[in-house]
Order: C-alpha cells, then structure tokens, then sequence
C-alpha cells in the first residue's frame, strides 16, 4: 500500500467514526466489484455474496466508534467478507437474511431508491447477457475468462493449472474477449 492509500484510509477511518455518511457511501462505491468478485470466488452465489457484502457494510456503519486502526479498508473488507462468507456457509441449511432496515441506512444515503433499482435491473440484464455470451464461447475460451477475470489468476497461474503455455492463454484469452465484444 502506498502512503496516499494509507493516508486516504486513515481520513476515511476518521469520517465514519464521525459520523460521515458519505464515507461509507464512498467505501461501499470504491469497493463493492472488488468485493464482489471475490465473494463469487469463495462461495459461487451470487446472492450471499450480495447480501454478505451489504451486511459488513452494515456492521462497518453500526460498529464505527468501536473500530481499532485500519490500515487498508480494502484488506479489512475483503477479510469480513469472507469471514462472514465462511460462517454463513457453514450454517449451511439456515442462511441468515439481510437486515434491510439496517441496510437502508447507509444504501439510501448514497442512491435514490429509483436509482437503485434502475442499477440493479441494468446489473440483472447485464449478467444475463454476459452468461449467454460466455456460453458461447468455445469451453477453453470460456475457462481462461474465468480463470483470468473471475479469479484473478495471473497467466503464470493460469499455465500452471491449465498446462498451456503463455503465448496460447494470450491466444485463447484475446480471441475470447473478441467473441465476447461481438457478442455483447
């Protein structure tokens, strides 16, 4: 992390515990792809992981007085993330509900209601379009995506667990991209 990350988190850190709403509300923006992405990396669903995030972001607004330093917001959430993740999946047959009334709090501080739903039906219809077009792709196209974009591997990784050289993942991942573009 560099000092001006640093920096910015510490007045971050300083806003909420001053009640600053719209830090949260810039934290929860910064964040939340990030987030998202690696929840869908550690459980698959896509509906946890949503409802995993807006709850640690809940705890984050109800608990801010109570929080120690924070050196870097993006490790401290991406580590709440998957604890409460992990705890939800080990209940397994009685996964909680997000608390909405809390939730609001802090998510309609930031967008309009319509805004929200607005974003959440562009989202929907995006996901949509992307699942279709994935599915088209040849499965080798549709792995290296997946492996390159969903779970961050680098192309040495990739190699490694696929057994293809560099130069083919480059191949295979850019003619992927292409199909998508045209797709979509």
């Amino acid at each position: 992390m560099n000092t001006n990350e640093h920096y910015l988190d510490g007045l971050l850190l300083d806003a909420l515990r001053k009640d600053d709403e719209k830090a949260l509300g810039y934290l929860f923006n910064t964040y939340y792809n990030k987030l998202y992405r690696a929840g869908l990396k550690w459980c698959l669903d896509s509906d946890l992981t949503e409802e995993s995030i807006q709850l640690i972001f809940s705890d984050l607004w109800k608990y801010r007085h109570n929080l120690s330093e924070i050196q870097s917001f993006e490790a401290y959430l991406k580590g709440s993330l998957k604890k409460r993740i992990f705890k939800e999946l080990q209940k397994a047959d009685s996964i909680e509900k997000v608390n909405w009334e809390d939730a609001e709090t802090f998510i309609l501080s930031t967008q309009s209601y319509e805004e929200i739903l607005i974003k959440q039906e562009a989202d929907e219809s995006l996901k949509v379009k992307l699942r279709s077009a994935l599915d088209k792709l040849s499965p080798r196209q549709k792995e290296i995506i997946m492996l390159k974009y969903f779970e961050e591997m680098s192309f040495k990784e990739i190699s490694e667990k696929t057994g293809l050289q560099t130069d083919s993942i480059y191949k295979t991942l850019h003619e992927g991209i292409k199909k998508l573009r045209n797709l979509l």
